[in-house]
């Protein structure tokens, strides 16, 4: 069995046993025990991940590295990584350099790939990964933190401006872009205290998440697996019925769907903007 771990949230199974689960059948027919507490614990864990997924954040402190896997071991020292940890780090591919990156108001802007942007630990643009041309000063880094965006606007000396502007037309000469050419280093994800101040529609939503998932077990647990079930004894007759799409708990897993529809759709327009597409 999987080791039980802490979840990455402050939520605890208790707190789902208070709330999600209060008034629902534990315990099976013919069973000795109720649910178990590592039964739970596991769709809790299964909700987070969700919801990291979904929405593109992390919770809990994260750094994200361009490439780590290649730069354990590169043979530039000043992009080597020489301590990361594939648990609790993320390796991530470095972005492309586009042709169209400084054109127009843009000021060089780049949609991270998590959100929400803690710091920018470095920002590095490379011949294609293989060396090190040019580092971006920290001060000229200017992060839009809970949308995840970064641009670039220059605040050092004519030295540096010339050094850069003569990067970018060595690179725009070609005509075309670099893949994997910008390497940024930053962290990412909410810490508990942000979450319990702050997000608590997020708690909410993954506790509903872990009801959804847990959904097919309980309904057993209060049906059996049957749909109905009668008695007749001496003329007098009993029956019952498991009617609806999700079972015994049908109305309280609709109300949970709806609601948890709600709390993502509402978090990822307000924190991260509505998306727009033009056909």
């Amino acid at each position: 069995m999987a080791e039980v771990r802490q979840p990455k949230t402050p939520i605890t199974v208790n707190e789902i046993k208070e709330t999600e689960l209060y008034g629902v059948v534990a315990r099976a027919v013919g069973e000795d025990n109720d649910l178990s507490n590592p039964a739970i614990m596991r769709k809790l864990y299964a909700a987070e991940d969700f919801y990291e997924r979904d929405l593109q954040i992390r919770f809990g402190i994260t750094r994200v590295f361009s490439d780590a896997e290649s730069r354990v071991n590169h043979s530039d020292a000043t992009l080597r990584i020489t301590d990361f940890d594939p648990i609790r780090d993320i390796s991530e591919p470095a972005y492309d350099y586009q042709t169209n990156l400084w054109s127009d108001d843009q000021w060089a802007m780049i949609k991270l790939r998590h959100r929400p942007i803690r710091s920018v630990t470095q920002m590095v643009f490379t011949w294609a990964g293989a060396r090190r041309v040019w580092t971006v000063p920290a001060d000229w880094v200017k992060p839009d933190r809970p949308y995840g965006t970064i641009n670039l606007v220059p605040t050092s000396g004519a030295a540096v401006m010339m050094t850069f502007s003569a990067f970018i037309l060595s690179v725009i000469a070609g005509g075309r872009g670099l893949p994997h050419s910008i390497f940024i280093d930053y962290t990412t994800g909410y810490s508990e205290q942000e979450l319990c101040y702050h997000h608590n529609d997020l708690l909410d939503g993954i506790r509903l998440r872990a009801l959804l998932l847990l959904g097919g077990i309980i309904s057993n647990i209060a049906t059996g697996g049957r749909q109905s079930s009668s008695l007749s004894l001496d003329g007098l007759s009993h029956s019952r019925g498991f009617g609806g799409k999700y079972g015994a708990y049908t109305g309280a897993i609709q109300i949970a769907l709806e609601q948890e529809k709600e709390i993502r759709e509402n978090w990822r327009e307000k924190e991260r903007g509505v998306v727009v597409e033009f056909l």
